[in-house]
Formats: structure tokens, C-alpha cells, sequence
């Protein structure tokens, strides 16, 4: 495979619509994060109207909780955990 460089659209043109705003969400809350506060986080997720789980993690629940966001992608995916 060869590499491409990467198109210059990619860094100047601008998003017209989030895709948040028209197509199903999930979000996963890490409630003892201390990077981006847990209420900022469930904040946005009830913005989007994101079917949202709550993990008791800091900000990598993706490692520490790595079964429960796997079954969150599958369930976006349409697929049963």
C-alpha cells in the first residue's frame, strides 16, 4: 500500500452539520476522570441525546474498562454484546 499525503480539505474546510445532530450517539461517561470533568461529559451526552453508560474510571475507562466500551460499539454497530 502506498501512502497518500493528506488532502489540504482536510485542514481547510469546515464541518456544516455534526453528525450528532441527525444520527444515533452513544457516549461513555468516566466518572472519576480528571481530565474532562464528568459533568461536562454528561452534559454533552445529554446534549446529543446519546444513549450513554456510566463507567466508575478515570479518563482511560477504554482501558480499564475495555469489555463494557466493546459492548457499546457492538451495540452502536447493531450487533448483541
Amino acid at each position: 500500500m502506498e501512502l497518500q499525503p493528506i488532502a489540504k480539505t482536510l485542514f481547510t474546510d469546515r464541518t456544516t452539520a455534526a453528525a450528532w445532530h441527525t444520527k444515533p450517539s452513544r457516549y461513555a461517561v468516566s466518572s472519576l476522570d480528571q481530565t474532562i470533568n464528568p459533568d461536562l461529559e454528561r452534559f454533552l451526552a445529554k446534549r446529543m441525546n446519546a444513549t450513554t453508560i456510566e463507567l466508575p474510571s478515570s479518563h482511560l475507562s477504554l482501558v480499564s474498562h475495555s469489555k463494557e466500551i466493546a459492548d457499546l460499539i457492538l451495540e452502536a454497530a447493531g450487533r448483541q454484546p
